[in-house]
């Protein structure tokens, strides 16, 4: 899950006017003054290999959407290397929605 992580925070940062920050044992990515996503760096949400997302209507196979609190995130869990472009999807998507926040 690291090295999967590795890579997606590579291709994140890469994109126009993103930045990381350290938060609770993650790695969050704002477009913006905008969160939009979180990799964990020590802490998972959901299960280990979940990545968080800021899309509460988020509906797929390896969606889990948030509740109380947390509603207004989803969880995207990661099986393999594979589910990488797909994870990169699902992170353009609230990318995108961050812009419209702003």
């Amino acid at each position: 899950m690291q090295r999967w992580c590795a890579l997606l925070e590579e291709e994140v940062s890469s994109w126009p006017d993103v930045t990381g920050r350290a938060m609770f044992g993650m790695r969050a990515f704002y477009r913006g003054a905008t969160i939009f996503a979180a990799l964990p760096r020590t802490r998972a949400m959901g299960t280990p290999n979940s990545i968080i997302l800021k899309l509460p209507k988020a509906r797929g196979e390896q969606i889990a959407l948030g509740r109380g609190p947390g509603a207004h995130w989803a969880s995207f869990a990661l099986q393999s290397v594979d589910d990488i472009p797909d994870a990169l999807r699902w992170i353009g998507r609230a990318y995108d929605k961050a812009r419209a926040a702003r």
